[in-house]
């Protein structure tokens, strides 16, 4: 009897376990092993080990890497810190009392709640030159009408602007629940001091959610590492290599030029490139819990 309630959580455990081993362990192990491959689908063939010949080609000879690399961190570090600013901005006014907060709150989350391929479809549908909403009130208000996803120069800022206008509400949620947890205490107090609205902000509220923005950032760092389907419906990475950041280079590495072997090694050099990212920003999370 004693034997069986020692095993029982085990086996409700199980299929959780099997399951995460199937869909997650294994195709991250099996990836991994490809990615030492020169596996080529068109070619066909036996597979060829090549060991770390594909990482090589990678740093020291692709010369479309930097460029996608660059785009990358470039479309990472804007979407996040705009969609964390705005984020914040919204949540500290829906921390105040209003009438119908509920509803406001509601139709906050809406964007967020459509899939990227629906959000690319509208913000197309906006940017279009010719029947674009965008450009009929640029020449309503005597401006040219601009080629928002065909010229280089704006393309990489309508996708930003795509990203931060689908994901700003959910770090808006995020930073909201930070607020709303923060203890009254401390804003008593320096109500009590006579601190203005400004150093309540900037001595006591921001310190006390600053735990809850790190989270959040880095919650939405390693989302926006991986973004694809934006990209993929707005601009298929061009005009030329303007927004092709490293998630869709895979993919375009992997499905349409059929060098599988060497697909998986960007998806891993993108894998270790947000690993070191995450840890910098538990670091810094782990200092200022010790602080």
């Amino acid at each position: 009897m004693f034997k069986k309630k020692k095993w029982t959580p085990f086996f409700f455990v199980a299929p959780a376990v099997i399951i995460l081993l199937l869909l997650v362990i294994f195709p991250l192990v099996y990836s991994l092993g490809v990615s030492f491959t020169n596996w080529n689908i068109v070619r066909g063939g036996k597979w060829k080990f090549v060991g770390l010949g594909n990482y090589a080609y990678i740093f020291l000879k692709d010369p479309y890497f930097r460029t996608s690399l660059r785009v990358t961190l470039l479309y990472v570090m804007s979407v996040v810190a705009l969609e964390t600013i705005l984020g914040l901005i919204v949540a500290m006014l829906l921390n105040r009392p209003m009438r119908r907060i509920g509803l406001l709150r509601t139709a906050l989350v809406l964007p967020t709640t459509m899939t990227p391929v629906v959000v690319g479809i509208i913000w197309r549908l906006l940017y279009n030159p010719e029947l674009g909403t965008l450009n009929y009130f640029l020449e309503l208000f005597g401006f040219q009408p601009l080629n928002w996803l065909g010229d280089p120069s704006t393309a990489l800022p309508s996708v930003i602007v795509a990203d931060v206008w689908e994901w700003t509400p959910f770090m808006a949620l995020i930073l909201l629940a930070g607020l709303q947890s923060l203890p009254h205490d401390p804003f008593e107090a320096a109500l009590v001091d006579g601190a203005s609205s400004f150093q309540i902000f900037r001595y006591v509220t921001f310190p006390l959610l600053l735990p809850t923005l790190i989270v959040a950032v880095l919650l939405r760092t390693m989302d926006a590492f991986k973004t694809f389907d934006l990209i993929f419906v707005l601009t298929k990475g061009g005009p030329g290599m303007s927004t092709e950041v490293l998630s869709y280079y895979t993919y375009r590495y992997g499905f349409k030029f059929f060098h599988i072997g060497r697909a998986s090694a960007y998806s891993y050099v993108l894998l270790v490139i947000v690993i070191a990212i995450t840890q910098l920003l538990l670091r810094f999370i782990r200092e200022g819990e010790e602080r």
